[in-house]
This record gives C-alpha cells, sequence and structure tokens, in this order.
C-alpha cells in the first residue's frame, strides 16, 4: 500500500481549486492535471507499507489530532516547482503557526510508532498538475491568475491509500482523525 498523511478539503474549497484550475489550464500546453477528488495537502508522505503497519499509522494520526486543535488556513498564491521544460503547479496557503504544529506533532507521533517522517519539512500546498509545461513564460503566473484567499476549517486529518486505477490515482481515506473542538478556532494565522 502507498499511503500518506493528508487535509483533505470540503466540496466547496475543491469546488473553488477545480475551477482556478481550469482557468489556469488556458495557458497551458500541457500537463497531467489532478482530479477534483483528489485536491489535498500532503502532511506526511510515508510511501510504500505493508498492511500490518496500518494500525500504527492509524495510531500516529489519532495521537497527532487529539493533541491539536482545529484552526482556520487560507488559500493563497500559485506556485510551480520548476522541473526543467516543465512545472509542477500548486496553490500555497498562508502561513499558518497551527499547520506547523500539526506537522510536528505527527512527525513526532510517527516516529515513536516507528516510521520515518518521510520528507524534511513542510510546504504546504495543492497541487493542481504535473508536467506543466505553459505557453508563455510562468514568472508572472501569480498576477495572470489571482487566488481568493479562501478561509477554511482545518477539522481533521487522515490517512490516504493512493490507489492506481488504470491510468488514474485514486486516493481512498483509510482512517480520519478530529482535530479538538474549539469554541473560537484560532485564526493565529
Amino acid at each position: 500500500m502507498r499511503v500518506f498523511m493528508a487535509i483533505d478539503f470540503s466540496d466547496e474549497i475543491k469546488d473553488y481549486i477545480y475551477d482556478v484550475q481550469n482557468i489556469v489550464k488556458t495557458a497551458t500546453k500541457k500537463g497531467n492535471f489532478v482530479p477534483r477528488d483528489n485536491f489535498h495537502i500532503t502532511l506526511h508522505f510515508i510511501g510504500e507499507v505493508g498492511k500490518e503497519s496500518i494500525e500504527g499509522l492509524c495510531d500516529a494520526l489519532y495521537s497527532a489530532a487529539i493533541q491539536n486543535r482545529e484552526f482556520k488556513l487560507r488559500l493563497s498564491d500559485l506556485g510551480t516547482f520548476n522541473r526543467g521544460n516543465s512545472s509542477i503547479l500548486w496553490v500555497g496557503t498562508e502561513e499558518s503557526k497551527p499547520l506547523f504544529r500539526l506537522y510536528n506533532t505527527l512527525s513526532k507521533t510517527l516516529s515513536r510508532e516507528g516510521f520515518s517522517a518521510g520528507r524534511q519539512g513542510l510546504k504546504p500546498h495543492v497541487t493542481l498538475g504535473r508536467e506543466v509545461e505553459f505557453y508563455n513564460n510562468v514568472k508572472n503566473i501569480r498576477a495572470k491568475f489571482p487566488v481568493e484567499h479562501r478561509e477554511f476549517t482545518v477539522d481533521k486529518i487522515t490517512l490516504m491509500e493512493s490507489v492506481r486505477k488504470g491510468p488514474k490515482l485514486i486516493y481512498k481515506p483509510i482512517y480520519t482523525a478530529n482535530l479538538k473542538k474549539s469554541k473560537e478556532i484560532n485564526n493565529n494565522l
């Protein structure tokens, strides 16, 4: 099983990100664009594990969730990770202390369960497409395609499985843990 830990979105946020993706597609020659239902923010990529590891991963996720309160997060601008002539296209999030606290807690709980926390650091983003080639210079992408800094609540985290069905990747939730409820959601972004 190929798994990762993520923040999933409401349908409303997925719809908005999908609208952004479709507008930006008009400026691209080609790309492998992410299906709407697969939009998420990866907290930790775990990789290939056996089914016997799932319980420990769920325990780590649950432990991190109960140590963190729900919080608000905002989308920010478009960006790219350049890969030669093509790019990974993404929508970022505004800086958030609660998000980094959640990430760090999850790193510790994964380590306690005997798992590597994967890549170092967190660059929170929602991937819109891979191997994207633009018609023109990508440098002005933020100015050409402004993103509304929509706010949403992060109230749960999910262990996801990446499953290939033919040419498509499908992300299936395995286990979801709710963050602690808060009377007033922390807006300390």
